[in-house]
């Protein structure tokens, strides 16, 4: 309690106070940075792996020409092909 009384005890105690709060804070500023870069560092790599698709092309082929102007039902048969019987050919 007598650095109290003398104005210029407290003040150095005050600043030693500071500087030992600057030192400790600052190592563990430290510490943080270094736990957060060894943790960027360290993080698993993810693995990519590609596989091949194969995109068939697929080739529009007008066979047939709808004449009218609401267009035409159109029917498959068992092949796939199409069947419009008002179209023109």
């Amino acid at each position: 309690m007598s650095f109290f009384l003398s104005p210029i005890k407290f003040v150095l105690e005050l600043i030693g106070f500071l500087i030992s709060a600057a030192f400790v804070y600052g190592l563990a500023l430290i510490a943080a940075i270094t736990i957060i870069w060894y943790a960027i560092e360290n993080r698993p790599e993810t693995i990519v792996e590609y596989i091949p698709v194969v995109v068939e092309n697929v080739v529009e082929v007008t066979e047939s020409t709808c004449n009218r102007i609401d267009g035409c039902r159109v029917w498959w048969d068992e092949t796939g092909k199409e069947i419009c019987p008002e179209c023109t050919k």
